[in-house]
């Protein structure tokens, strides 16, 4: 199950050394707990703790890292780092808490080191997981996000836009972009949400999807987007936000033209910082003249389901002590209802979080690992198309 760690593991350890411990208090004495990795090979949970589950935890003197998998310029990244600023105020001891990049494996290399790292509560994740898809990895590949230790995440939503100048032809309406014989959007990886419901909506639209992949993040696509090596880029609500409309669209180099609603029976949820654009099933419904169905659709209501309903899940390496997991767990749901956090955030995602706490993700995680064969199938043959 961990042979796809061993390399990253090796990494973590010359890293941390023997810095793996964190504070248990009970009975106002002070005891160090320590941990190694080979507790999390041996699947030694909670049981393999000295001190009981009902100590408190204190993390006086650490400091604690916010891993996060893409680059620092795009949401996942600055929202890592309001985190990682305001967090430490709710945890116990007040610790310092520091929000460290790791891009790279398509998005991978992040979520392996975090699995990877010792289960102190000291190494946190905060990760743009893409579990919804990479039930489809290959076995040596596939991560048991459910072995994490699951503190929490937020939602997000989606928006395509497109440049007015394409490969293709000029875009100036929605009636232009329809036409278009194809399109090259840009993306991470064949195996990625996002890229999926992209190439997925394209298809569902009538229109080709040369597809350019290999980008680090979001904020790469935007940036090959403005150089024009790529036409079309699907970015998060914040980045359509603060950066795409004063700097794309208001300019007249790139058309919005839709978001992914949560799905709903009979349509999709509409977003109020997005009330002047259609979310998908509205703009198909008025563009091609009736509702989306099929495999493709239900493909994108899943993955739009469980992608945006935890777009960034914030989780503690696989053997996480439980006591520091709802510690950690309590301290972030104390963070998103704190107005300095809120405002914060909100100033750099252009909008209000869409917090999720520790039961709706661990529910989320679950459905995943739930999904039905035909999605499966349906989700594989899109990788399958454009890992060619």
């Amino acid at each position: 199950m961990l042979g796809f760690l061993e390399q990253e593991r090796e990494r973590s350890l010359r890293r941390w050394g023997d810095r793996a411990f964190v504070h248990v208090r009970e009975d106002s004495i002070m005891q160090v707990v320590r941990f190694n990795l080979g507790a999390i090979a041996a699947s030694v949970m909670v049981c393999s703790l000295a001190a009981p589950a009902s100590a408190d935890v204190d993390f006086s003197g650490e400091t604690i890292e916010i891993v996060f998998n893409t680059g620092p310029g795009g949401a996942v990244g600055l929202s890592a780092q309001v985190a990682a600023q305001h967090l430490g105020r709710f945890v116990p001891g007040n610790p310092e808490v520091i929000a460290v990049p790791m891009p790279g494996g398509a998005l991978l290399r992040g979520i392996q080191y975090v699995y990877a790292s010792d289960p102190d509560g000291l190494t946190l994740g905060w990760l743009a997981w893409g579990g919804s898809t990479r039930v489809l990895d290959p076995e040596a590949l596939r991560v048991p996000f459910h072995e994490m230790g699951i503190l929490g995440g937020l939602a997000t939503q989606w928006v395509t836009h497109v440049r007015t100048e394409t490969s293709t032809g000029s875009v100036a309406s929605v009636e232009d972009f329809l036409a278009l014989p194809s399109i090259r959007s840009g993306g991470i990886a064949p195996n990625v949400s996002t890229d999926i419901r992209t190439a997925a909506s394209l298809e569902l639209l009538g229109i080709e999807n040369a597809y350019i992949g290999g980008h680090t993040g979001g904020s790469d696509v935007l940036a090959a987007m403005r150089r024009g090596e790529v036409d079309l880029r699907t970015g998060t609500v914040s980045n359509y936000l603060t950066t795409v409309v004063p700097e794309m669209v208001e300019t007249g180099e790139s058309l919005p033209l839709y978001y992914w609603g949560q799905p709903t029976e009979g349509g999709e949820v509409a977003s109020p910082a997005l009330d002047n654009l259609p979310t998908f099933y509205d703009f198909h419904v008025a563009q091609v003249g009736q509702a989306p169905v099929g495999p493709t659709y239900d493909l994108l209501r899943y993955l739009t389901r469980t992608s945006d309903g935890l777009a960034w899940l914030f989780a503690a390496p696989p053997g996480t002590p439980e006591e520091i997991q709802l510690t950690l767990a309590a301290a972030y749901a104390e963070m998103v209802e704190d107005p300095e956090y809120i405002d914060a955030i909100t100033r750099i995602l252009g909008t209000a979080p869409e917090p999720v706490l520790r039961d709706e993700a661990i529910a989320i995680v679950d459905e995943v690992r739930n999904v039905s064969p035909q999605i499966l199938e349906t989700m594989r043959a899109f990788i399958d198309r454009y890992a060619r």
